[in-house]
C-alpha cells in the first residue's frame, strides 16, 4: 500500500529496506514505516529447514522484460505530448521517468546525470565525464552524450549542447530535486524552465506489456502469500513471517521484494510499528507486500485470522471487503477518482465505523507501475476520470488503535468495460486468498 539504503543492523552488514519515496524500480512504498517486520536479521533467517517454495517456481516465466521497440514506443509518446503542450523538450534526472523512456537506472547523487529529450530529434545527455564508458554500457554507442569534468557545470554543458532558442519553454521533470532544478534554471534562464510532467501522461496510461507485467506481478505475490500462510503458526514473529512472505515472492521470481507484517493490535499501526509481538491464536494478521517484476511493482495486503477470531474481528474485516466492493463498481471508465474513494468511506461510515478519516484513516488507494506509488491517485477531491489502461490500489481499512487493524488491497486496471482485478479477491475471513 515505498529510495533504497543499506543500513549495518548486523555484523553481516545485511540489506534493509528503507521507508522513503524513490522514483526507481528497486524501492519501497513511500509510506511505509521501517516496522520490525521488514528488518533483515539474521536472528530472524535461523529456521532450521525453511520452506524453498519450489511450487512457485517459474510463475513469472510469461512476461517479457521491456525491449528496444517498447522505449522507442514510450519516446515517441512523450515527444507527442511535449508538442501538444508547447515544450521545446523536457529535462529529466535519474528516476522512474528516465526508466520508463530509455531502460536507465542509475543512481541520484550529488553529480547530476541529466538528459534532455526535445520536441522532435534525439536525446541528448549529460554524464560525469569519469563514468562516460558507465554510461555508454546502458546508452549505447549512437547516443549523444555530452560529458562535464568535475570543476565543470554539468546544467552550462547540456544547455550549450542542445541550443535551444532563447523562446522555447522547456519542460522540467516534476520529482527534480532542488539543487538541479535550481542549476537548470540558472543555465537555461529560469523564465522559459516550468516545472511539469508530461512523462506522467504517458506513464499514467499502461500499454498491453505494462499490463501483462503488473498482472503476473501481482498474481504472483498473491500465490506468494498463500504459500506462506501454510506455515504460519501460534508464537512466531512478525520479522519471522515477513521473511517466508519475501522468500516466496523472490522463489516467484520477483526482485526487490519487501514485506509489512502486523499481528494483533500492531495492526492498527497502517503502515507498522516498532513493537514486537509474537502471534496469539484468534489475532489477526495483516500482510502488505510486494515486488518488482521487470521493474514493474506488485502490492497486495491481505488480512485473515490464525484460529477463530471474536466477532468484532468478523466484523471489521466484513465490513472492509464490502466498501472495497462497493469501491470497485466506481473504478469504471469515465469515473472521477474521487466516486470509488466516496463510495468506500460511504460503506464504512454505514457499517458503523465512524465518519471521515475516523477509523478508515488514508486514501482509498494509488496508482502503480514502475513505482508502487504514482498517479493517479483514489482519494477526495481528485477528479480526474479514470481511463481504460489505468492501474492503481483498491484498499480500504479499518484501524482501531490498541486493538486491531483490517486492510484488503487489490490491484485493479481499468477496461473499456469491467474493471479486471489482478489475482483472485478474498472470499472471507478464513479464506482471505479466495476460493
Amino acid at each position: 500500500m515505498r529510495r533504497r539504503h543499506f543500513l549495518s543492523l548486523t555484523a553481516g552488514l545485511l540489506p534493509v529496506w528503507a521507508c522513503h519515496h524513490s522514483t526507481g524500480a528497486g524501492s519501497l512504498p513511500p509510506s511505509k514505516g521501517l516496522a520490525p517486520a521488514e528488518w533483515d536479521l539474521s536472528a530472524s533467517r535461523q529456521r532450521v529447514s525453511a520452506p524453498s517454495f519450489t511450487e512457485l517456481a517459474g510463475y513469472c516465466d510469461t512476461a517479457s522484460a521491456p525491449d528496444a521497440a517498447e522505449f522507442a514506443t514510450h519516446l515517441s509518446a512523450l515527444q507527442r505530448e511535449l508538442e501538444r503542450r508547447q515544450f521545446a523538450g523536457i529535462v529529466l534526472e535519474p528516476g522512474a521517468n528516465m526508466q520508463y523512456l530509455f531502460g536507465v537506472r542509475w543512481g541520484q547523487s550529488e553529480r547530476p546525470f541529466l538528459v534532455f529529450v526535445p520536441q522532435v530529434g534525439q536525446p541528448t545527455w549529460a554524464s560525469p565525464a569519469f563514468e562516460q564508458r558507465t554510461a555508454r554500457e546502458q546508452l549505447g554507442e549512437q547516443t549523444k552524450i555530452e560529458v562535464w569534468h568535475e570543476h565543470e557545470s554539468a546544467y552550462a554543458v547540456l544547455a550549450e549542447s542542445v541550443g535551444v532558442p532563447a523562446t522555447a519553454r522547456i519542460a522540467l521533470d516534476a520529482g527534480m530535486r532542488g539543487f538541479v532544478l535550481d542549476g537548470l534554471q540558472r543555465a537555461f534562464g529560469a523564465a522559459r524552465m516550468v516545472v511539469d510532467d508530461p512523462v506522467a501522461s504517458c506513464r499514467t496510461i499502461k500499454s498491453p506489456a505494462e499490463l501483462a507485467r503488473l498482472r503476473c506481478a501481482n498474481e504472483a505475490t498473491k500465490a506468494a502469500v498463500a504459500a506462506a500462510a501454510e506455515h504460519l503458526r501460534p508464537g512466531m514473529r512478525e520479522r519471522e513471517f515477513a521473511e517466508l512472505v519475501k522468500d516466496a515472492q523472490t522463489a516467484a521470481g520477483l526482485e526487490h521484494v519487501w514485506a509489512l507484517v502486523l499481528f494483533g493490535s500492531n495492526a492498527s499501526f497502517p503502515h507498522g510499528t516498532r513493537n514486537e509481538h509474537p502471534l496469539i491464536e484468534g489475532e489477526l494478521v495483516l500482510v502488505d507486500t510486494g515486488g518488482f517484476l521487470h521493474g514493474y511493482a506488485s502490492d497486495i495486503s491481505r488480512t485473515w485470522a490464525l484460529g477463530q477470531p471474536a466477532e468484532e474481528l468478523r466484523r471489521a474485516w466484513q465490513s472492509v471487503h464490502d466498501a472495497q466492493s462497493f469501491a470497485l463498481e466506481h473504478l469504471v471508465s469515465g469515473r472521477p477518482c474521487s466516486a470509488a474513494e466516496g463510495a468506500a468511506r460511504d460503506s464504512i461510515t454505514r457499517a458503523g465505523w465512524g465518519s471521515g478519516y475516523e477509523f478508515f484513516t488514508h486514501r482509498l488507494g494509488h496508482g502503480i507501475g514502475l513505482e508502487v506509488h504514482e498517479h493517479p491517485y483514489l482519494v477526495r477531491g481528485n477528479e480526474t476520470l479514470l481511463q481504460p489502461g489505468m492501474v492503481m490500489s483498491n484498499e480500504p481499512g479499518i484501524y482501531v488503535a490498541g486493538k486491531f487493524g483490517v486492510r484488503i488491497e487489490d490491484i485493479v486496471a481499468i477496461t473499456s468495460g469491467e474493471p479486471e482485478v489482478f489475482g483472485a479477491r478474498a472470499t472471507s475471513l478464513v479464506q482471505p486468498f479466495g476460493a
